[in-house]
């Protein structure tokens, strides 16, 4: 199966060079909601492998559960742990299984090792990753046999030099290079699978607040909890990485220090207009 439905997202070049390529959407667009549980059913008509939903117990992952859920897809939970180091993270992913009586799958990743044996820089330069933060779930998915399934990317638009626009950094797209490279069936982006995802989040009516002056907010970062809770109660959290305890230890210094090669290169920032990338994606019908 392909990355995004269709491959209607897809990507090229590095730093300077990146860029993302868009198609147009094929059906008429509904609200996101259904338009998630259009994409999670799509997902379990292209993939011949068990559903495996990624999970580290943010707002996104949650809300993607939740969408399966209503959806009546079986799926399975994994849970990446680093042992006592992102305790503090996994924490809601737990607490939301025990609630629901899901037994998630643990991937237990030894990040310490994987500094000492430089298997971190080794993930980091196949994955053309520059984001430390994302080598242990690479690691860890890779563990996985199934149709692996993160909710990486909602869509976004940000307010830049007065302008609504529509920012894609290469560095969050890191996950796609992944897949590629280890053969991994599924998708690092669920909340932006199908076009028509990405066109019902964007154009609904919080975020056109949002474009309109509405709301005091320069993103659609912080509405996000407000836009899922309109189908779903989740309760509001932090966001987390799960290396913030990490990122105190004296190894940390070294980690940051051999990244600064890969953040250069691939540092790319792509941005359209907001309503460009509308008129991308709009319905070609």
């Amino acid at each position: 199966m392909d990355l995004t439905y269709n491959d209607y997202y897809t990507t090229s070049g590095n730093a300077d060079t990146w860029e993302v390529h868009l198609k147009p959407c094929t059906e008429q667009v509904d609200s996101y909601y259904r338009e998630c549980i259009r994409a999670a059913k799509l997902i379990e008509n292209e993939s011949s492998k068990e559903i495996i939903l990624m999970f580290s117990g943010g707002i996104d992952g949650e809300f993607m559960l939740n969408i399966f859920k209503d959806a009546n897809i079986h799926f399975k939970v994994a849970i990446i742990s680093y042992g006592k180091w992102n305790k503090h993270d996994s924490k809601y992913a737990f607490d939301y299984c025990n609630k629901h009586k899901i037994n998630p799958k643990i991937i237990e990743v030894d990040i310490e090792d994987m500094v000492k044996s430089e298997l971190i820089y080794e993930i980091a330069e196949n994955g053309k990753a520059s984001a430390h933060q994302m080598i242990g779930v690479m690691h860890g998915i890779t563990q996985l046999n199934g149709c692996i399934v993160m909710a990486n990317c909602e869509p976004q638009v940000n307010l830049e030099n007065g302008k609504w626009v529509w920012d894609e950094p290469e560095r969050t797209n890191a996950y796609r290079h992944w897949y590629k490279y280890a053969d991994i069936e599924g998708t690092p982006d669920f909340p932006r699978y199908t076009a028509e995802q990405s066109y019902s989040y964007l154009t609904d009516p919080l975020v056109k607040q949002l474009v309109n002056g509405e709301l005091d907010y320069t993103g659609t970062k912080p509405i996000k909890h407000t836009l899922y809770n309109r189908y779903f109660y989740q309760k509001e959290r932090f966001k987390y990485t799960g290396w913030e305890y990490l990122e105190r230890q004296p190894i940390f210094n070294e980690i940051y220090s051999k990244f600064t090669s890969l953040r250069e290169r691939y540092n790319g920032q792509f941005v359209l207009e907001y309503k460009d990338v509308l008129d991308k994606l709009r319905p070609n019908i």
